[in-house]
């Protein structure tokens, strides 16, 4: 879903990146704005692409964030994506982010000063140089479209207190949202076909069909999902893995099984972590500031700003 180099469920907070920053903000000269010159080099097939972080961040925002989005849940969203940056570039362990073209080449010929990216530059400008801290550390930016009604909690899913700041946040208000529920029906054959492929036993068409059992979390996104041999051996797909499978908007779904599919019916969208676009949105939208709705999605940060 994002460009960035390491996935979220892999992601892990860094022990040195304190001092990686600290580096890069000696290194890097300071612009016009008096922000640390981070860049972004993007490879083309012509060569590498410069970007200034700011203006790489116009083009990411315009992605994953809708322009019609409430000011303050945009500049919300561009602090995460200017954390997301400096983790990565502070991994990277350089002064400079090294992104793949792919995906991204469409950018080269747009204009961020047009009209057509005004709200999404200004959201940008007005967070200029801030990123999410915890305890000195950039975090987990992670962030998704609509929670099932309520965040996870990382530290009961991925059994770590690496990351204290993901708990889990009542979202009563995305259950409002127009792409709430969804369905997804998948025929008899391409399910077993799918799942035998990511079990390394051997399992009877029966035990795929009927010995399925489905493990949640308090959030009630489907942690895994596991099948169980008539000899008592078991294996389990884990909930995220299971979900893309099938293509499914999210991890907290329920499963019907008929005489020739499986029916998912699935709430919310995205994988749980973090922000609720849309919950931020509604945030927004009852006056609450870009900082307010942050210290909301994530438990004792706060925001630091390049010197």
């Amino acid at each position: 879903m994002f460009v960035f180099l390491l996935p979220y469920v892999c992601a892990s907070l860094w022990g040195h990146v304190g001092e990686e920053t600290a580096k890069l903000r000696q290194d890097n000269k300071v612009n016009l704005e008096g922000e640390v010159g981070y860049r972004i080099r993007v490879s083309m097939d012509w060569g590498v692409w410069e970007i200034p972080m700011e203006e790489y961040l116009v083009y990411k925002l315009s992605t994953v964030m809708p322009e019609t989005y409430e000011k303050e849940a945009l500049k919300a969203q561009s602090v995460l994506l200017r954390t997301e940056v400096v983790q990565a570039i502070a991994k990277q362990e350089g002064e400079e982010l090294l992104l793949s073209g792919a995906g991204q080449s469409k950018w080269y010929e747009m204009d961020i000063s047009s009209e057509r990216f005004r709200n999404w530059k200004q959201a940008v400008d007005e967070t200029a140089g801030l990123y999410l801290c915890c305890q000195g550390e950039p975090i987990q930016a992670s962030y998704f479209q609509i929670s099932n009604g309520g965040t996870r909690d990382a530290a009961e899913v991925w059994d770590t207190d690496q990351r204290p700041y993901l708990r889990s946040v009542s979202c009563i208000q995305d259950k409002a949202a127009q792409n709430y529920s969804s369905t997804v029906r998948v025929s008899k054959t391409d399910y077993l076909r799918a799942v035998q492929s990511r079990l390394t036993g051997a399992f009877s068409e029966q035990e795929l069909w009927e010995e399925v059992k489905l493990t949640y979390d308090t959030a009630g996104y489907v942690t895994g999902v596991s099948f169980l041999k008539q000899d008592g051996e078991a294996e389990q797909i884990d909930g995220e893995t299971f979900r893309y499978l099938f293509d499914l908007p999210s991890a907290s779904f329920e499963m019907e099984r008929e005489e020739r599919e499986v029916i998912f019916r699935v709430a919310g969208v995205g994988h749980g972590f973090g922000m609720s676009q849309y919950s931020a949105n509604c945030m927004a939208l009852n006056g609450k500031t870009y900082d307010q709705i942050l210290e909301n999605f994530f438990y004792r940060t706060e925001l630091t700003k390049f010197e």
